[in-house]
């Protein structure tokens, strides 16, 4: 799989969220997931050109005890509460929530999306991996291997940019190919309406989902 070069992909991404910001009339961004190597990256290509916010620690732990004990799912509760502080800090000083969420965990997340605007929501996990160390993966890999990760990423490229069927393109993965697909099926409904910085042949919110 050609990924995109991940340093090259900066200034695009810079680019296009401050056309965003600009668009709405905002003063810059409000980070609305949680602090990471992928958010810090996303810090680092925005913060020359744009203001960028964090939440409040303390407010993202007030938010998540009422969360949890209004019975919000566990493995929900965190992820919810950023992106609750980060919605409230955006409207109230003119901020644009940006979400760290990447390709992979796009397609193959079912979970709520962090915000719309996804700044790496055209830069596989693998791709990020590889640059950083680490990357952000979706409930179905979670205890998949870099290797297989990069796999599952190349199958994706296959089946969405290439037009391979579903069999050529994911009948490679082995046990991963059953689950991988029904979750990209699973996430299908959440893609729709989204800021993508177009970054490849084939980016969501950028041409029709499949």
């Amino acid at each position: 799989m050609k990924a995109y070069p991940l340093e090259a992909a900066g200034p695009v991404v810079a680019r296009v969220i401050a056309e965003e910001v600009a668009k709405t009339g905002g003063c810059g961004v409000v980070l609305a997931s949680p602090p990471s190597a992928s958010a810090e990256l996303v810090r680092r290509w925005l913060a020359p050109s744009l203001r960028v916010a964090w939440p409040d620690a303390g407010a993202v732990a007030d938010v998540a005890g009422a969360l949890a004990a209004a019975g919000a799912p566990g493995t929900l509760v965190e992820a919810l509460a950023w992106r609750a502080v980060a919605e409230a800090l955006g409207a109230a000083e003119r901020l644009l929530p940006v979400g760290c969420t990447n390709k992979t965990e796009l397609l193959l997340d079912p979970h709520p999306l962090p915000a719309r605007v996804l700044p790496l929501g055209d830069i596989w996990a693998s791709t990020l991996h590889a640059g950083l160390g680490i990357a952000s993966l979706p409930p179905v890999l979670a205890r998949a291997t870099p290797v297989e990760v990069a796999a599952v990423d190349g199958a994706l490229v296959e089946y969405l940019e290439r037009g391979a069927a579903p069999a050529e393109a994911f009948g490679r993965l082995g046990a991963l190919e059953g689950p991988v697909r029904d979750a990209l099926d699973r996430s299908a409904a959440r893609r729709r309406g989204l800021l993508v910085p177009k970054l490849t042949s084939w980016a969501v919110g950028s041409d029709l989902a499949r």
